[in-house]
């Protein structure tokens, strides 16, 4: 039965041309078509070279959130909004994440902007206050990002320093005294280098000389583990990217190394099973799987995770934690009616907390953000990987973001 007059059908019609044109617009930003506003969720990454597959795990889990609040719709002082992603790639360079982040505010008008990266996280405050106010959603466990006292930043993970007491505690009762250092030699490295082996030095630990490598430079392990175990160590400090913190392991065991690992929160254990034989990372300390988390969206999210990126890749804290950030922005923007005011937006965190769905609850779920802008789970754990290949929770006590 045809119910649609023909006057109707011309103003359907003209609707729709008018919606593809505002759509084609947001391309290069945000604006509004006949469905509502659209709205720019910006992100700077390393999407190529060697930090791509890290960038990438990124950006998957900002593609789930996106694609899940538009499909629940997101309201905004009473209009319907769109989210749409814009990324860029920064391939790891902070100067190079500066100007992506400039250009995502001011050519494609985007109130926030995601990245990944410490370096680059620390050039962006220096333009995010300024000629362009833009909410930085920080995904980095260095304090150093909060402790710059930005009013537009939202730091996601925990600080990297709560875990260096019982990471050593942990080790040591399932290992010995005496710690090797195979850590990476990047900043961030060598800032989880500095507090293990202050955390060690407190336990009445014993630490051999520091044998960090480059990570990203470095493909044959063998020497620089050999001169570690030379020392005779009951545990090693090891860290960077899973795959090769993965072989690093792999040639310790080859080497005959039966101690434990510390393992810092960029390698992923679950992950780096997909790289080595699960009996060469047994008996290590490191961050808690997202698989374990029992969060009320974990399960589902999981589920999504599989569908969208196959069931042979593992869901990593990069992919949760974003995806869970960014659903509360969405939130905030709706608590506080606005989508292009940052300070706005970042004053609404606390507030929006609460009432986001527990659908995107999926990574040990913040209950606050400080006035610094840290989001804080109240429940901060990682895991023991014992040596029947199980998952023990360890629970964190979280320190201060003070200096």
């Amino acid at each position: 039965m045809d119910s649609i007059s023909r006057s109707r059908r011309r103003r359907l019609s003209a609707a729709a041309v008018l919606g593809a044109i505002a759509l084609t617009a947001t391309a290069c930003g945000g604006g509004s078509s006949s469905e509502g506003d659209t709205v720019v969720i910006g992100y700077t990454g390393p999407l190529s070279g060697g930090g791509a597959a890290y960038g990438e795990n990124v950006k998957i889990g900002l593609e789930m959130v996106i694609d899940d609040l538009n499909a629940d719709g997101v309201e905004v002082d009473g209009n319907p909004v769109t989210l749409e992603l814009k990324s860029l790639d920064d391939k790891y360079a902070p100067s190079t994440a500066a100007s992506n982040a400039q250009r995502l505010a001011d050519q494609d008008e985007a109130p926030v902007v995601v990245s990944p990266n410490a370096g680059a996280i620390k050039a962006i405050q220096q333009i995010n206050s300024g000629r362009s106010n833009f909410l930085i959603s920080a995904y980095t466990s260095d304090p150093a990002i909060v402790q710059a006292d930005n009013p537009l930043t939202m730091m996601i993970p925990p600080n990297f320093e709560s875990y260096a007491e019982e990471f050593s505690e942990t080790a040591m009762k399932h290992g010995g005294e005496k710690l090797a250092l195979l850590g990476t030699q990047s900043e961030y490295g060598q800032q989880w280098t500095k507090s293990i082996t202050d955390a060690w030095s407190e336990a009445s630990g014993k630490i051999g000389g520091d044998n960090s490598i480059d990570y990203a430079t470095v493909s044959d392990f063998a020497g620089p583990v050999s001169k570690a175990l030379a020392e005779k160590p009951d545990a090693i400090f090891v860290g960077g990217p899973s795959q090769p913190t993965a072989l690093i392991m792999e040639e310790a065991r080859k080497q005959g190394f039966e101690g434990s690992f510390l393992v810092m929160d960029q390698a992923k254990l679950d992950e780096m099973a997909t790289v080595t034989k699960l009996d060469n990372l047994k008996n290590s300390v490191g961050v808690l799987p997202v698989s374990e988390y029992e969060d009320p969206g974990t399960e589902d999210f999981l589920k999504k995770f599989g569908e969208k990126a196959g069931e042979k890749k593992v869901p990593t804290s990069e992919t949760a934690l974003n995806y869970q950030g960014i659903a509360i922005i969405a939130k905030a923007m709706e608590v506080a009616g606005t989508t292009d005011d940052p300070e706005k937006i970042r004053e609404a965190i606390n507030e929006a907390l609460p009432e986001v769905d527990d659908k995107y609850k999926v990574n040990g779920f913040p209950d606050e953000i400080t006035e610094q802008g840290h989001l804080l789970s109240p429940n901060l754990e990682a895991t023991f990987l014992d040596e029947d290949g199980e998952y023990t929770k360890v629970p964190i006590e979280q320190v201060s973001d003070d200096k």
